[in-house]
């Protein structure tokens, strides 16, 4: 009767929390690149605007993206001598981002890029903005950088690639917007 009594027991913990051995999954978009934006191209200017306004229009900061940290654990990587781990979760946004092991360390996080001017139009409707694609961008206290943009979600497996090459700083960003409150913008123009 009691070895009944305990299997029972487990069997009931087992099946009243079926996460427990669920497979953690996000979700990406089939597809989904890098595409270069061209700062001669009023679609592409309208989209760096509209990227470079969305951290004070969205409150995405350092210490918020501290607290951060969504359901799914997407894996581990590393930067050269920082380590790094990789959360996700679809709901509000399908948030990415990568916080590091060391407090205080760079975050590295994707944004879902609305474009202001789209939006405006839409809130006019009473319709929700569109999503014109996703920006990899990395934080720190002193500053924001924009360093890719997206055409739908990557992969885990990408975005933690292109996440390490970003947090080295080894590729040219879009933007960077300081604590000073200035934007710098790095695209070239035709």
């Amino acid at each position: 009767m009691r070895h009944r009594f305990a299997f029972l027991s487990a069997a009931a913990v087992l099946f009243a929390t079926p996460s427990a051995w669920a497979q953690c999954s996000v979700s990406s978009d089939a597809g989904a690149v890098a595409k270069p934006v061209d700062a001669s191209v009023q679609a592409d200017a309208d989209l760096i605007v509209s990227m470079s306004m969305m951290p004070k229009l969205m409150h995405i900061d350092y210490a918020n993206a501290a607290k951060q940290k969504p359901a799914c654990d997407l894996g581990a990587f590393d930067t050269g001598s920082a380590s790094y781990q990789l959360y996700g979760d679809d709901k509000a946004g399908r948030l990415r981002i990568a916080q590091p092991a060391l407090k205080g360390g760079p975050i590295a996080r994707i944004v879902a890029v609305t474009n202001i001017l789209k939006a405006i139009e839409a809130s006019k409707q009473g319709r929700p903005a569109p999503v014109e694609g996703y920006l990899l961008a990395t934080m720190t206290k002193a500053e924001f950088i924009g360093w890719k943009y997206y055409t739908g979600l990557p992969d885990p497996a990408t975005l933690k690639r292109d996440m390490a090459e970003a947090l080295k700083g080894g590729t040219t960003p879009i933007f960077r917007n300081g604590a000073d409150g200035k934007t710098a913008i790095f695209v070239p123009k035709g």
